[in-house]
């Protein structure tokens, strides 16, 4: 999930530059009727949109404790991308295309506050879910050695450690059972012993 998520941030940041630069930056672009504004924008405006909801996904997984403000700032740089382009599809007046990117400016810097705020998420998630992802990534990193191939040679001494072991715990149980009939031995004696100091006393005191 983190990998996925630095991912979304990257891509995020990287589309957020290229709007400023071709769009927001361009006065060029204010003296283009609507529908060549929207044409040249579409695809990033629409890009960034989706990215927008979701790293808002990601972001409610990672840090529920911050939904109010994540939604927040999510709502408000979604409504800027709306405005923009009802403004340039509306009467499709030149004037409506400066308005519009007036619009996009003000979704730029919202966006940069969502980037902020996304990245401070991924420095620092929900504690609880940072147990949960590091436990994540033990597993699959367990699963990864299991299912991983290794040279000939290595998976014989891998064996052969593992024969060693097994034959170290037979010897182990066999030294143990040795003790405990041992003990047993000792015990018994041990019950004569006191049975013949028993019959003495009494021979004794008769």
């Amino acid at each position: 999930m983190i990998r996925e998520y630095e991912e979304k941030i990257g891509k995020f940041e990287v589309l957020l530059q290229r709007i400023t630069s071709d769009l927001t930056s361009n006065v060029a672009l204010e003296n283009m009727t609507p529908s060549d504004v929207w044409r040249r924008s579409e695809r990033d405006i629409t890009s960034l949109g989706d990215l927008t909801k979701q790293l808002r996904d990601l972001m409610l997984l990672l840090k529920p404790e911050v939904t109010p403000t994540i939604k927040r700032q999510v709502d408000a740089l979604l409504e800027c991308l709306r405005v923009f382009k009802e403004t340039l599809k509306k009467h499709g007046l030149k004037g409506d295309s400066k308005a519009a990117l007036e619009e996009l400016r003000r979704a730029s810097v919202e966006g940069a506050n969502l980037l902020n705020l996304a990245k401070k998420i991924r420095d620092n998630p929900s504690k609880s879910l940072s147990t949960i992802l590091r436990l994540k990534e033990v597993y699959d990193a367990k699963e990864y050695l299991s299912a991983v191939s290794i040279p000939e040679a290595s998976f014989i001494r891998f064996e052969n450690l593992k024969r060693a072991i097994r034959n170290l715990n037979l010897s182990i149980l066999n030294v143990e059972q040795t003790l405990k009939d041992l003990k047993n031995g000792l015990d018994a004696v041990s019950d004569e012993l006191s049975k013949f100091q028993s019959a003495s006393n009494e021979k004794n005191e008769g």
